[in-house]
């Protein structure tokens, strides 16, 4: 057996890493946090017993220089990579002085991460490929997660690296059959080391040439001994710009709220312990001027009271993704005042994954989803991106239609369910209240049984023509384009007919499917933000002047979002714009538009809900077929400007 040393392999005509590492890029900026969701997700998933909670410990300490493994060795390595990027690469050689400077300090910082009641990194002894040693400390790219777990990508082992001024780690493990390892690994850049032969840009502490794991653990913070299971990580170098403590405290509070109550994992950071005991007053304490802390508190008091309502999603079954058996997923919501309107999305693990917002704008509520059967995990896994924030069903390649219709499936059930509980009941009928005073009274015994006949006879006299000055224009705010199907169902337009009783046969008659008509006289008014209205190129000020038109619609194709619209505007003009909207009940909303083809008009630009064009025929009639990026039936305006 070799003493322990640094090993950078090298290989003739192989890949040159310059500093920028994919996976390292992707935590910058947001370091701590990354770190925390990372750690604690990876934590949970090595669970040894799951009866008892995952006990994470972050600690932070210093290390006398001459007690860094091999340093001469590794400064050494970055000599190397100073002689090899010299004048060819200036964040390179930035970072290079500034490792140098770091390992010739005498005390060197590090953090100390510590998980008990995990199974440690099983196969350190032999090194296999696939196992959660190699998949941590020797592979890229992968992980070998079962279908309920967190992670899913791999790239997650890339936070801690994030964290060190020297993206050096070291790894100690004590495994379930009782293997004691340790290995570092130095995540830097190529570097020439012999002529002819470039080192692949990483290098490990070890004791074989294969880069395999020292039978040993590593004791480089004299306050802490392992006796049980688990993996300590310690980072090299981390010296975090904020008060880290507070702010990984906060972090933990943010993304493990439902764990740490569900009394599955607890948090030590420095010597504040965050557990199912705490947590509540933790989150009472937390600053209410913060919007997503106020978030935090709304579902942590959905989670603990009586008045909460669950319910259980419904069987469904797809065709390629399998089945989802009823009670996959649950859904906790709680209506009240002043609440946030929003459902917070989760898997088995419990991290925040987002939130699904614009679910009724008229119910305060709020609600967690929590997905935990076995199948559904697993689906809602494969569609999650790397980052865990969201689930996009094109990642599912095999059947991403399937993928959309169960992301889709689940949303509705969300948005149904809290209107279905909290919606005030609507009748076809109401009281007036005072209309009886002016309605013959029925039940009086006087004249009973006679037959009366009612008239009333009008006369008119004269007819006096008057003419009706047109309104002044208004200018109305132009709503967000995101989420737009969802805002047009707050405003009570659905699929099925809006909630203020209209259907889609009200909106269709006299103009065939989808249809509508009349005389539109652009009261909305420019919407162009911070333009100036110079949108041809040429710098000048467009004039927005409304221009009245007759305009007629009709819906072409629902599915594809197809319209033909025919407008005759009252007055010639050289260059116009239309824009359009979709009317709701109380509130209108831009209906982006995704293509225009018509002969009548040269098109200059699209830009959102608004079409630039060149008038082609003056104030002859102008047939135009557009495509909108909304595939329901809708009320459709259209305003027409000069510009």
């Amino acid at each position: 057996m070799q003493q322990p040393f640094w090993n950078f392999p090298a290989a003739a005509g192989g890949t040159i890493n310059s500093i920028n590492n994919a996976g390292i890029e992707t935590f910058r900026g947001n370091e701590l946090d990354s770190l925390t969701r990372e750690i604690c997700q990876n934590s949970l998933d090595a669970v040894k017993d799951e009866s008892q909670p995952v006990i994470v410990e972050f600690k932070k300490f210093n290390l006398k220089n001459h007690r860094f493994p091999e340093r001469n060795e590794l400064i050494q390595a970055f000599d190397k990579c100073e002689t090899t990027w010299k004048g060819k690469n200036a964040k390179i050689e930035q970072f290079v002085d500034q490792a140098k400077y770091i390992l010739g300090q005498a005390e060197i910082p590090f953090l100390r991460i510590s998980d008990f009641n995990t199974k440690g990194l099983e196969g350190a002894q032999t090194g296999e490929l696939g196992t959660p040693w190699s998949s941590l400390v020797r592979e890229a790219g992968s992980s070998n997660k079962g279908d309920s777990s967190g992670g899913s990508f791999g790239i997650g082992k890339s936070a801690p690296f994030a964290n060190s001024k020297l993206r050096t780690l070291f790894y100690s493990s004590y495994d379930l059959a009782g293997y004691q390892s340790h290995i570092g690994v130095a995540n830097i850049m190529s570097f020439e080391k012999e002529a002819n032969f470039n080192t692949l840009g990483t290098g490990y502490y070890t004791n074989h040439d294969n880069s395999t794991a020292i039978p040993s653990l590593l004791n480089l913070d004299s306050t802490f001994e392992r006796k049980e299971t688990g993996t300590d990580i310690e980072v090299v170098a981390f010296e975090p710009k904020d008060n880290w403590v507070e702010a990984m405290r906060n972090s933990v509070i943010y993304n493990f709220f439902i764990t740490i109550w569900q009394k599955k994992l607890v948090v030590k950071v420095e010597d504040e312990v965050i557990s199912h005991e705490n947590i509540g007053p933790l989150i009472a304490s937390l600053d209410d001027t913060n919007e997503d802390y106020r978030h935090v508190k709304a579902y942590f008091n959905l989670l603990t009271s009586q008045d909460a309502i669950q319910i259980p999603y419904p069987a469904k079954e797809y065709k390629k993704l399998g089945k989802f058996e009823e009670g996959e997923a649950s859904l906790y919501i709680m209506k009240g005042e002043d609440l946030n309107r929003r459902v917070l999305m989760t898997r088995k693990a419990g991290m925040r994954l987002f939130e699904q917002n614009r679910i009724s704008g008229s119910i305060s509520f709020t609600g967690v989803l929590i997905i935990t059967g076995k199948h559904m995990n697993q689906v809602f896994k494969q569609m999650e991106n790397p980052a865990h924030t969201g689930w996009e069903p094109n990642r599912i390649e095999e059947a991403p239609k399937e993928a959309a219709k169960a992301f889709s499936d689940l949303r509705k059930f969300v948005r149904e369910t809290v209107q279905q509980q909290f919606q005030a009941e609507t009748t076809d009928m109401m009281d007036a209240f005072g209309l009886s005073d002016f309605l013959p009274d029925t039940t009086t015994e006087a004249g009973e049984g006679e037959e009366k006949k009612e008239s009333l006879t009008m006369k008119i006299k004269t007819i006096v023509q008057k003419k009706k000055e047109k309104p002044k224009k208004k200018l109305k705010k132009k709503q967000p384009k995101e989420n737009f199907e969802e805002e047009l169902q707050d405003a009570g337009i659905t699929p099925e007919g809006d909630l203020a009783g209209h259907t889609n046969e009200d909106r269709n008659e006299g103009q065939g499917e989808g249809g509508g008509s009349g005389n539109q006289h652009g009261e909305q008014g420019a919407t162009d933000e911070g333009t100036g209205g110079a949108k041809d190129g040429k710098g000048e000020k467009e004039k927005n002047k409304p221009v009245d038109a007759e305009t007629r619609y009709i819906c072409m194709q629902k599915d594809e979002g197809l319209y033909r619209v025919n407008f005759k505007p009252d007055k010639k003009f050289e260059k116009g714009k239309l824009e359009f909207k979709v009317v709701g009940e109380q509130s209108e909303y831009i209906l982006p538009v995704i293509s225009v083809e018509s002969i009548d008009i040269e098109i200059i630009s699209i830009d959102k809900n608004a079409v630039r064009f060149i008038n082609l025929t003056g104030k002859k009639p102008k047939n135009i077929q557009v495509k909108v990026d909304y595939e329901q039936y809708c009320v459709l305006e259209v305003d027409l400007y000069e510009i």
